[in-house]
């Protein structure tokens, strides 16, 4: 009787251990895919800074060099 009196609890907290584990485990994958989430937005936004910047350069020659023929 004494044997599965104490058997209960610990099984109890062994179980709750486990869910705990999980629960953690699934709450670091949540955040790791957050966070890569939040990283390809911000090198999707530097690729599009970068063709802009492309861009405003190609521009700014182009009439650097119409300029300097007038």
């Amino acid at each position: 009787m004494v044997v599965s009196q104490m058997y209960a609890p610990h099984e109890l907290v062994r179980e709750r251990q486990q869910s705990m584990l999980s629960q953690a485990a699934a709450q670091r994958q949540a955040l790791r895919a957050r966070a890569l989430r939040r990283a390809n937005r911000r090198a999707e936004r530097a690729q599009r800074q970068l063709a802009q910047s492309r861009h405003r350069a190609a521009r700014l020659r182009g009439q650097l060099t119409a300029e300097e023929r007038s």
